[in-house]
């Protein structure tokens, strides 16, 4: 037991020098770089391009937003809210909260002149009755239905302030203005309603704005625009002079790319393209239009496209300021190059006017620059291949998943058919298809390295299935002991997640079908749910290999090593940030070690594991909120909403956690793997426990081993949000080398 404390104690050393504040994080400028000062006063224009893709970028008749986008930080931008298809109100609400905030469609556009006819008076005496104010507020615009998106919020699992950007800008003072009017963007309503969701980015907490325009006057007719109607860019640039001041924020939607993109549900595919070609250009003409209004040494320019409906995908984002030189965007929530959240846009919004949004309560965190040698032209076909696998990964994301499942039920209910009626021919062949299989996941993330995008999904299946046949053919053959395949196989899973996240920047999990999807958001970096369990997994096994192949001392020393390995490589900020996998890990993994190392499980071992797991986390958040807040990790995140809201902050986030877990019992395509499984091994302690015992003879160690194993399934279900996926994902990589071993055990029945 001294060895595994000594273990433990190497590993919380190991952690917590990789946790210093002083390592350099992906979205933290260089040692010795210098970032230029944000200039103050200063106008900040945002420019809300709904739908606008990177591809579209590539025209030739779009100069302006080429040129502007040319000389600005750009990035992918993830527009997921709640759904991968975001809603108008949705993109718009989380823009001005800073974390995720929902905006019921029927109320979201509701904003409105406070002079304007309503009911029976003006819309500024409606919202003195909606609000109980005493008098008309000294606003523009106003927000009529605040209150019940308001109440949704309250409602959500998130927990967003919806206003919280606007009314820190008022605050400061800042002046902020909208101009928008997205009328006619509702294809399915014979009388579309108002449509001014873009006023919900610099609303005040009570749903009003001091200046902006969202009414009929920003409107011209013209017959051949979809609806009728097209901006009036002469309105449009009079109502932004309007709202201008020295200081201040005034966003401006393209409602006309709107229009365009509800068209084409009502027109053939060659009328909508020709739709939305004209609003692209209007749009590069708005622009222009925009930039003669900025002084480019002081103002700041920023263009969003805030959702893609009707398709799913990234949208194009990107600041030219001073203090942003050309190149990839980051921030502290992705920690990756070129890519971005919807709930970044507050905080960064605030820090270009210089009032930076800092409120525990904020998900989103400032963007900044990283610059870059490449050329604007090659830095958005970098993002456009970045959406492009993206966009593949999700696409293939079921199918490999079912793929997976569905081959391991199979090949379990197999062998348990065939041990049960003694059918021994079988076993060579259950083998190697035990290996295939097992070697399938490492050869999705290698997968990541290759621009199958392009090549579609037969290559890609092609690469999957031949890879892993090779693989299984390769290690059944050069084995020298019934144990090496299993080795090699564990040892390649291993072996790629740490060079990804140690080396790589976790690089062959991202856009990976059991890694991170840029689109739904998830991750960008570290060690996600799935790989979590895939890599505990890998690392037991080879764990107990080491046992077997080295008895003794020698082998109790490997063990350790292999599972210090895996938990560091695993929790360390740095690399993995796996904050469940700590909580799941840690007493697992020691769990599995006393196991291993044959050492008594007391009392007081349990309660020094669970106390070490406790110090450990309570460590690595202290450490995460000693380094700048834009930096902060989750669990950072986590313990700067405890401190701001108390008790009710982590409440707030288990619950989260607790209704993911629930509704993944569903959801999960994961979660089909759980019957059979149950089934085959019921009938092989039914019917075939003599081969059970065989290979427990022959391996002791790994009957030694589950019991730890069995309390990360438990313990990774619990921790994790993504539920079932965990124990059922460890099942998937761990059946296949079970049924190995209990194909080999018959045909060398105790290996040398």
């Amino acid at each position: 037991m001294k060895n595994l404390v000594r273990a433990g104690a190497l590993v919380l050393v190991l952690v917590l020098v990789l946790a210093t504040p002083a390592a350099t994080s992906p979205g933290s400028p260089a040692p010795g770089q210098r970032i230029a000062e944000a200039p103050s006063p200063r106008r900040v224009v945002v420019l809300s391009v709904p739908g606008l893709t990177w591809k579209d970028l590539e025209s030739p008749d779009l100069p302006v937003l080429n040129a502007v986008l040319n000389d600005s930080a750009i990035a992918n931008l993830v527009t997921k809210v709640t759904h991968v298809l975001t809603e108008p109100g949705d993109a718009y609400a989380t823009m001005g909260s800073g974390s995720r905030a929902v905006a019921p469609p029927e109320v979201a556009g509701q904003f409105f002149d406070v002079d304007a006819p309503y009911e029976t008076g003006t819309a500024g005496e409606a919202y003195v009755r909606q609000q109980g104010a005493d008098a008309t507020p000294q606003a523009q615009l106003v927000a009529l239905g605040w209150t019940l998106i308001q109440e949704a919020n309250e409602q959500a699992e998130f927990g967003g302030t919806v206003g919280a950007l606007g009314e820190l800008l008022a605050t400061a003072p800042v002046g902020s203005g909208v101009v928008a009017n997205a009328y006619g963007s509702e294809p399915y309503l014979l009388a579309p309603s108002n449509h001014a969701e873009a006023a919900l980015t610099l609303a005040d907490t009570s749903g009003a704005l001091p200046c902006g325009r969202v009414n009929a006057r920003l409107l011209k007719t013209d017959a051949k625009a979809p609806w009728g109607v097209r901006l009036d860019q002469a309105a449009v640039l009079a109502a932004v002079t309007e709202c201008s001041t020295p200081s201040s924020v005034v966003l401006v939607e393209a409602s006309d790319l709107r229009r365009a993109l509800s068209f084409r549900a009502r027109a053939t595919p060659e009328q909508a393209q020709t739709a939305w070609v004209a609003a692209l250009r209007a749009t590069d003409a708005l622009i222009a239009g925009l930039l003669q209004q900025l002084d480019p040494e002081r103002d700041a320019l920023m263009v969003v496209a805030p959702f893609t409906q009707p398709e799913p995908g990234l949208g194009v984002f990107g600041i030219r300021a001073r203090e942003f030189p050309p190149g990839f965007l980051t921030s502290g929530s992705t920690r990756r190059a070129g890519y971005v959240l919807l709930a970044d846009v507050a905080p960064t919004l605030a820090a270009l006017a210089g009032v930076p949004m800092t409120e525990a309560g904020i998900e989103g965190r400032a963007m900044q620059a990283r610059p870059s040698s490449l050329s604007g032209p090659d830095r958005r076909a970098e993002l456009v291949r970045g959406e492009a696998a993206a966009l593949f990964r999700d696409e293939m994301l079921a199918s490999a998943t079912l793929a997976l499942v569905i081959a391991v039920s199979v090949l379990a209910l197999a062998a348990a058919g065939a041990w049960v009626r003694r059918w021994p021919q079988w076993n060579p062949w259950l083998a190697r298809v035990a290996l295939a299989l097992l070697a399938f996941p490492s050869l999705t993330y290698l997968a990541a390295l290759i621009p199958f995008y392009n090549w579609g999904a037969a290559a890609y299946w092609l690469f999957l299935i031949a890879g892993s046949l090779t693989l299984a053919a390769v290690g059944y053959a050069l084995s020298c002991r019934w144990l090496d395949p299993l080795a090699l196989g564990y040892g390649l899973v291993a072996a790629l997640v740490i060079v990804s996240v140690v080396v790589l920047g976790s690089r062959l999990q991202f856009a990976s079908v059991f890694g991170d999807s840029p689109i739904v958001g998830g991750r960008f970096s570290g060690i996600n749910n799935v790989t979590f369990a895939f890599f505990f997994v890998a690392g037991v096994m080879l764990a107990c290999i080491a046992i077997d192949r080295w008895p003794g001392a020698r082998g109790r020393r490997a063990m350790l090593l292999i599972l210090g390995v895996v938990l560091l490589v695993d929790v360390a900020p740095l690399w993995g940030a796996d904050v469940g996998g700590a909580l799941a890990g840690i007493p697992g993994l020691a769990l599995v070690a006393t196991g291993l190392g044959q050492w008594k499980l007391r009392w007081r071992s349990v309660a020094l594991v669970a106390l070490t797991t406790l110090v450990i986390i309570g460590l690595l958040a202290w450490f995460d909120l000693q380094r700048p807040s834009a930096n902060r990790s989750h669990l950072g995140r986590l313990f700067e909403r405890i401190g701001e809201d108390g008790l009710d902050g982590f409440t707030t986030v288990a619950e989260r956690k607790m209704d993911a877990n629930l509704r993944s019992l569903g959801t999960s395509l994961w979660r089909f793997i759980v019957g059979p499984v149950a089934i085959a091994a019921a009938l092989v302690v039914w019917g075939a426990r003599d081969r059970v015992r065989a290979v427990f003879l022959a391996f002791p160690a790994l009957r030694r081993a589950v019991p730890g194993l069995v309390t990360l399934a438990v313990l990774g279900y619990a921790a994790n949000d993504s539920g079932i996926a965990v124990p059922a994902a460890m099942l998937a990589i761990a059946v296949p080398g079970l049924i190995y071993l209990g194909a080999r055990v018959e045909i060398e029945e105790v290996a040398p």
